[in-house]
């Protein structure tokens, strides 16, 4: 299925390629035991995925991870109990990132957050689009998004990523804002737009693709998806403004236009 190699734990140099080295075509998968987080990701010498087996799904958020890695071309390193490779690859018989159906662990709603600059050419384009897609379009001007401080590899770029409640989608853009990385959610910032779309209309459409770590749409994403679309307009929030409170704020106002419409 890919090109997997097996390791203890990953090393200054690469011991699987010709000069050992670690170029972008390397990537790491490590299931642990960890109990302190579900999954995380990042970059080091190269860009990794951590799964504990203590997250629901975890089997096939690994192999989504391979499947998504392997169809760039990647290699990837396993570190970790290879038999949990092999319960991870059975378990997934069947599926792939394109799945058509709502997997039991995932989300209902998924939700992308944007700049309030970015919201304006949003609602003009009807539809929101990827990084790549609006650089080639020439709306933008910065070098590069965001998400490269958050580690994240150049591929990101061809999608719309979506998060699930919370304030995480929040934080880059209030990173975006101050140009570094800011993981304070009780700092003041200026939020934009937050949409909301089912998960499994995007789901059944064909559009929702899975790396393991997120959901993504790639390139464009329609506004006739939306189920509704938070602003500072549109949401009850008194004094300053962080990304804690407003995404909760949020969030709260979405519940109640879909409890309304039900």
């Amino acid at each position: 299925m890919a090109n997997i190699y097996f390791a203890n734990e990953i090393s200054k140099i690469n011991p699987f390629s010709p000069d050992g080295k670690y170029g972008d075509n390397w990537v790491e998968l490590s299931i642990t035991n960890g109990t302190e987080y579900k999954d995380m990701t990042g970059k080091n010498m190269l860009f990794g995925f951590k799964v504990s087996v203590f997250s629901e799904g975890w089997q096939f958020r690994a192999m989504d991870f391979i499947e998504y890695n392997t169809l760039l071309g990647r290699n990837i390193i396993f570190t970790g109990i290879k038999s949990r490779y092999t319960e991870a690859k059975t378990a997934y018989q069947g599926h792939s990132i394109y799945d058509r159906v709502l997997r039991p662990y995932e989300p209902d709603v998924l939700i992308h957050s944007t700049t309030a600059a970015n919201y304006c050419q949003i609602v003009k384009d009807g539809m929101l689009k990827s990084w790549n897609k609006v650089r080639n379009e020439h709306q933008i001007c910065e070098h590069e998004p965001i998400g490269v401080l958050l580690g994240d590899p150049p591929d990101f770029r061809d999608y719309i990523m979506l998060g699930g409640f919370g304030f995480w989608s929040e934080i880059v853009v209030n990173s975006k804002q101050k140009g570094i990385v800011c993981m304070d959610v009780d700092c003041e910032y200026i939020p934009g737009a937050r949409f909301y779309f089912g998960t499994m209309q995007l789901t059944r459409q064909g559009l929702l693709v899975r790396d393991g770590a997120h959901y993504k749409v790639k390139d464009d994403l329609p506004l006739s998806y939306v189920l509704f679309c938070a602003t500072p307009d549109n949401v009850e929030i008194e004094g300053t403004i962080t990304p804690r409170k407003f995404s909760a704020a949020a969030d709260e106002a979405f519940e109640r236009v879909i409890a309304r419409n039900k």
